[in-house]
């Protein structure tokens, strides 16, 4: 079954993004010139505007915070021995 958060490409959602954010206009009204829903736009906008204002990403944060806590029980179990 495909994965419906891959329903738009990346650079679809990154286009409408900018659009939005250099228009000024609402998310809501351009959604609805776009037949697009305005909470999945939404997010595309913030995470847009993250890039541009050069802000960490944050599934990139929790990635490393999981590799670190796996490392720490690996670490944790090879001292046990």
């Amino acid at each position: 079954m495909p994965n419906p958060a891959a329903k738009y490409a990346d650079e679809f959602r990154r286009e409408t993004a900018d659009y939005i954010i250099s228009t000024g206009r609402a998310i809501t009204e351009c959604c609805a010139e776009l037949g697009l829903n305005s909470k999945t736009v939404n997010k595309w906008v913030q995470n847009r505007r993250r890039e541009l204002a050069g802000g960490p990403d944050p599934k990139a944060e929790d990635r490393e915070l999981r590799e670190a806590k796996r490392r720490i029980r690996e670490l944790e179990m090879e001292n046990a021995f």
